[in-house]
């Protein structure tokens, strides 16, 4: 039995490839095979797969293999995914609304990003009609998929063992702040920036980590950033890390006094997890599949009132029964990922007969 898994690329950095990576691991404890169907040539360490471009595809399938669909919006040519034989599964991972693109880039990308959004949510359309089964990693998505005819729809969370690092360090730096994600403008990085204004004159030798990449499509935005920063006389203080590896980037973290997002929208972000597995508390805008992903981890606001919430972090932080108690609960959260049976459910769904 063979399982193919669809993508654009496997990345081993972010959330969809930690997914598809983590899948294929559950995939082969079940006796399957496992095959990667992707767009662009894997560049990352090697895995105990088998590789293929959508291009030159040539393996010999049959109606017991399973293909699973990764999808965060338009752009896999999913007709191979669609006529193959087999079970049909779309992995659900959100499609980022136009909107975040409006008045934070150029125009013709915000145009551009409002075709994909319509494009994608006609793709859906069309996915749902043959797809034997949809799987959403968080419950935000599959309520964004209400309104489609899916058949077997699941709620599965990103396919990971998340690492959970003892930290004897961060309640005595310099109250650091640090946030992991693309230069996109649905990540709010604007946002962040604002709020380390305040911040800093609370905390003068603070720094704010702003750890991500760059996408070729919206470099307007990350100059924006850039002119945030400027005009806030902030040079000094704000560093966007690029091309971190994972190591580094966990050490970033594990540095700094807390991780705040003002994302407003994610479909599960991975990021928060790994920040619960570092040791310092989490505090996060309450948007999208944030406060599903965070459980009853970390410390959501629903406000971005900067000073209220500078002195809402300030509080947490300073008192040190609070910091720990936030800290303990958020590895009790990541302790229950790490215990999430994907096997028996992943089996248990195939047994069931999906068709």
């Amino acid at each position: 039995m063979n399982v193919f898994q669809h993508l654009d690329e496997l990345k081993d950095s972010d959330g969809v490839g930690n997914d598809a990576i983590g899948l294929s691991e559950v995939f082969r404890s079940l006796g399957y095979r496992s095959h990667f169907i992707t767009r662009i040539p894997r560049k990352g360490k090697p895995l105990q797969s088998t590789f293929h471009l959508v291009d030159n595809f040539h393996e010999q399938t049959n109606v017991n293999d399973i293909h699973i669909l990764h999808y965060g919006g338009a752009g896999y040519p999913y007709t191979l995914f669609q006529n193959l034989p087999g079970i049909k599964i779309l992995r659900f991972h959100n499609v980022t609304p136009a909107k975040f693109y409006e008045h934070t880039t150029t125009e013709d990308i915000f145009h551009a990003m409002e075709k994909f959004e319509s494009l994608s949510y006609l793709e859906l359309a069309s996915l749902s009609i043959f797809c034997d089964s949809v799987w959403c990693d968080s419950q935000f998505n599959y309520e964004t998929l209400s309104g489609y005819d899916f058949r077997n729809p699941y709620v599965i969370p990103i396919c990971k063992s998340y690492q959970k690092l003892q930290n004897e360090t961060s309640s005595h730096n310099d109250h650091s702040i640090a946030f992991i994600g693309r230069y996109s403008p649905q990540k709010k990085w604007e946002d962040l920036i604002t709020f380390f204004s305040f911040w800093e004159k609370e905390f003068p030798n603070a720094k704010c980590y702003c750890i991500g990449s760059i996408i070729g499509a919206f470099d307007g935005y990350f100059e924006r950033l850039t002119e945030v920063v400027r005009n806030f006389q902030l040079e000094n203080k704000v560093e966007f890390l690029m091309g971190k590896s994972d190591s580094e980037v966990l050490t970033i973290i594990q540095n700094s006094s807390a991780f705040v997002s003002m994302s407003e929208h994610e479909g599960f972000c991975l990021p928060i997890l790994e920040a619960f597995g570092c040791g310092i508390p989490v505090f996060a805008y309450a948007a999208g599949a944030i406060p599903g992903t965070m459980k009853e981890g970390g410390k959501l606001f629903d406000s971005k009132n900067y000073p209220s919430l500078v002195k809402m972090i300030k509080n947490h932080l300073s008192e040190k029964d609070l910091r720990d108690q936030m800290i303990d609960t958020q590895y009790k959260v990541l302790e229950d990922y790490n215990k999430f049976p994907f096997d028996l459910v992943i089996s248990g769904i195939l047994q069931s007969g999906i068709k």
